[in-house]
């Protein structure tokens, strides 16, 4: 699904190259930025993919989510 994000935060993702892929993203599959997680980085599987980056562009490439493609799903136990 879609995030929808305001103007200044469209401002502030078109400033940075992974910001443009996340929109880019959002745009094509839909859902949530890639986010590190405390204390670990970035989900398992990001660094092997070659970065946040192609993580969206594989996502793009395939119509599926960061979150299928990494076969990545939040604990149960975690607190946010």
């Amino acid at each position: 699904m879609k995030v929808k994000l305001r103007k200044r935060e469209i401002e502030r993702l078109m400033k940075s190259e992974e910001g443009r892929a996340y929109l880019e993203y959002n745009e094509k599959v839909g859902g949530e930025p890639i986010g590190l997680i405390v204390p670990f980085g970035y989900p398992p599987g990001v660094k092997e993919m070659g970065g946040v980056i192609a993580v969206y562009k594989e996502c793009i490439k395939r119509g599926i989510t960061w979150e299928e493609l990494l076969d990545f799903k939040i604990p149960d136990d975690v607190e946010i």
